[in-house]
């Protein structure tokens, strides 16, 4: 280090414009942050575009942030070891180290498409590294411990897990499946063991994973953040006129394990003309199943007056959250965080949502939304129409909950504090293997 300014490396998936899902996003908002700061923020991120394991550099964020791409389109993935490992993504993110280190501190976000011996390759080159459990994905290909019979897991076993995995990633297992699922897991251990510093987002994320084997007191709580800059220009919510209907928006990926089915169906129990709902999301296939949009909106009635957006990105939120009175995420998964209500919490507009995993803790019940239980139908609508039956209710809740989200700049200062104690060799390294 020198001085007081560090070189920072943020790892991900993938990251904007090409990538604008809820990791990509929290990657862009922290390096928008610590370059803010003096910090010198380079980003290693898949790319689906160019030569495959090719590099290609740039700049993004008005020129402050140094961005490296890698090439990838799983095309050599042949079993469910390789889609954790890859040689040849493991050499080329050696090639970017040699081109662009050193750096004081890595922080790794998500590695799928990547390579888990992208945190071999940081340690053999001393490189103190930290590691945020977004999700599960290290131990679960499915990544949200979320089992295909439409359940959440609360720990990861062999037996459990195989059936789950079967569809689609049957092939992939081999002729001993549990003993394919148990290497998988075995791995996952061995990658944890790496980083200097984990980090979730919530407090509810690390029961999974301490019963993989990881101790407890290795795991740093740091809650994720919000553009709550960008969303202050959202007007405050005005009580709506006697008759008027309540708007409801589902913001977020169309998945099964989302449950947009589950907030139709409570629409539907409530009197025709009490609520409109918006949809805004992509539609992706959801490990083989890519029926779930279809059977969702399959069940609408003529009356049931439902408008499907599409895709948006971060941008288009203040556009997206202005016009709703509420916003539901009736999540089924255990969400590491749940940014969705958080967002719409800084937008002035209250939030309805699971009680599982970092939802639990978006919203305080009564005070600036309502949370209800995962899949209830009935405690769902039951909020719905407390909502609507009170023209004010949404506004003064709204206006209660605005000020809770933090912003990526007090969340980078968090962040900052571990990466100086990783930097500085504050923190011991665990053995491995």
């Amino acid at each position: 280090m020198s001085g007081d300014s560090l070189r920072i490396l943020l790892v991900a998936h993938g990251f904007p414009p090409e990538s604008c899902g809820g990791v990509e996003q929290h990657v862009s908002g922290l390096a928008r942050a610590l370059a803010a700061r003096g910090h010198a923020v380079h980003v290693y991120a898949r790319t689906a575009h160019g030569t495959a394991f090719g590099l290609t550099d740039g700049t993004t964020e008005a020129g402050l942030v140094a961005v490296t791409r890698v090439a990838y389109r799983f095309e050599d993935v042949a079993d469910l070891d390789g889609l954790y490992r890859n040689a040849a993504l493991d050499e080329a993110f050696g090639r970017f180290l040699a081109a662009h280190g050193p750096f004081d501190v890595a922080h790794v976000h998500h590695l799928t498409g990547l390579s888990l011996g992208v945190l071999d390759r940081l340690r053999a080159a001393g490189v103190r590294t930290v590691l945020t459990l977004h999700d599960y994905w290290l131990m679960c290909p499915r990544g949200q411990m979320w089992h295909r019979r439409g359940e959440p897991c609360a720990a990861v076993e062999a037996a459990r897990c195989a059936e789950c995995l079967a569809t689609p990633f049957g092939p992939w297992l081999g002729a001993r499946p549990h003993e394919t699922v148990a290497r998988l897991h075995a791995r996952a251990r061995e990658a944890l063991a790496l980083p200097d510093v984990l980090v979730a987002p919530s407090a509810h994320a690390i029961p999974p994973f301490v019963a993989l084997g990881v101790p407890a007191e290795r795991i740093a709580v740091v809650d994720n953040a919000v553009d709550v800059e960008h969303l202050a220009a959202v007007p405050e919510l005005a009580p709506r006129l006697p008759g008027e209907p309540l708007r409801v928006g589902y913001l977020g990926t169309l998945i099964p394990s989302k449950g947009l089915d589950v907030l139709i169906d409570a629409l539907q129990t409530l009197p025709p003309g009490t609520a409109t709902l918006t949809v805004a999301g992509n539609v992706v296939p959801y490990h083989g199943d890519e029926g779930f949009v279809t059977r969702a909106f399959g069940r609408l009635r003529p009356t049931d007056r439902v408008l499907y957006r599409g895709p948006y990105q971060t941008a288009d939120l203040p556009a997206l959250l202005e016009p709703l009175d509420c916003v539901v995420a009736p999540a089924l998964w255990a969400e590491a965080f749940g940014l969705t209500p958080r967002e719409a919490l800084a937008a002035g507009r209250p939030a309805i949502v699971s009680r599982i995993g970092g939802l639990a803790d978006a919203v305080r019940h009564g005070v600036d939304g309502f949370v209800v239980e995962p899949g209830d139908r009935v405690g769902l609508a039951a909020a719905l129409a407390e909502l609507a039956a009170d023209p004010g209710l949404a506004a003064r809740l709204g206006r209660q909950g605005r000020a809770r989200p933090r912003g990526f700049a007090e969340m980078s200062e968090d962040l900052l504090a571990i990466y100086r104690g990783a930097a500085g060799a504050a923190v011991p390294r665990p053995s491995v293997g």
